[in-house]
């Protein structure tokens, strides 16, 4: 009788946490998928230290900064 007790208990447990680690791992996802739009600065210098702090603090994997007219863009990924 506590066999069949414990076990429910522990399936129950685990349904649980599956239950919060499944948010958790699928949360980095999406909102990295959202952040990585064309950012159009003045300067090569301000594109580079901008990409530069956004790769540091794990916002992008890399950028690469375009000169398009008056404007600098930075095209992140």
């Amino acid at each position: 009788m506590r066999m069949i007790k414990r076990g429910k208990a522990l399936a129950a447990a685990a349904v649980v946490a599956a239950g919060f680690a499944l948010p958790l791992a699928t949360a980095g996802t999406a909102s990295a998928d959202t952040n990585l739009l064309p950012h159009y600065t003045s300067s090569y210098l301000e594109c580079q230290t901008l990409g530069n702090k956004l790769a540091q603090s794990g916002e992008l994997s890399g950028f690469n900064c375009v000169q398009q007219g008056q404007w600098v863009v930075m095209y992140p990924w």
